[in-house]
């Protein structure tokens, strides 16, 4: 036996193929005309450039709003590292300050008195005896070298009742100004035990 459809049902299914190819047809013309005037608007100068400010205005609220910035994010894989910003410093000691003074005076017999004696061994076995650091600052002073500032960046506690502070001394000489970077050790008996310093040029 040969079934055969009926009139209703094939007229039905012509309506469903019908409605489907109009409804596919529509999505399909939309999908493009909505490249085609994406891709326009792109190529517009005035889009593009309303689009980057959009982003920096975005950016910028972002920022306002407290949010962790790209800086911070990339900060964060650096755990188990602790950065330490000291709120105030310790008072350096008398030595350091007296240092600096006979330096500015060119005193080395002052600069030598405020030495440790291990100090001044191990500079005494290098050659930088007394008489050869006040040769040293008479030829500064006939070069018309004068120490004008003496600035204290900051100090460190160490064990033991020792201590590290930072100095900076301006000097002007015939070639300019020069600033020299001083790192100061101080022992237990607030002599200092160890000095380190170089040129700016």
């Amino acid at each position: 036996m040969i079934l055969e459809s009926s009139p209703d049902t094939s007229r039905r299914r012509s309506t469903a193929h019908l409605l489907a190819r109009f409804v596919l047809y529509w999505l399909v013309k939309a999908l493009v005309t909505i490249f085609l005037w994406g891709r326009a608007l792109f190529r517009s100068p005035a889009f593009r450039y309303g689009l980057l400010a959009l982003l920096a205005s975005g950016a910028v609220a972002w920022n306002a709003l407290g949010r962790p910035s790209l800086a911070s994010w990339a900060d964060s894989s650096l755990s188990g590292i602790a950065i330490n910003v000291a709120t105030s410093q310790p008072t350096p000691p008398a030595s350091v300050e007296r240092y600096m003074r006979a330096q500015a005076g060119f005193n080395a017999a002052g600069m030598w008195e405020t030495m440790s004696d291990a100090l001044k061994q191990r500079m005494t076995l290098t050659g930088n005896t007394l008489e050869k650091l006040q040769r040293d600052l008479d030829t500064a002073r006939q070069q018309q070298r004068r120490y004008t500032a003496v600035t204290y960046v900051g100090g460190v506690a160490l064990e033991s009742g020792r201590g590290v502070y930072f100095y900076v001394l301006t000097m002007e000489g015939p070639n300019g100004t020069s600033r020299l970077p001083y790192t100061f050790v101080v022992d237990q008996d607030g002599k200092i035990s160890n000095i380190q310093w170089s040129v700016d040029q």
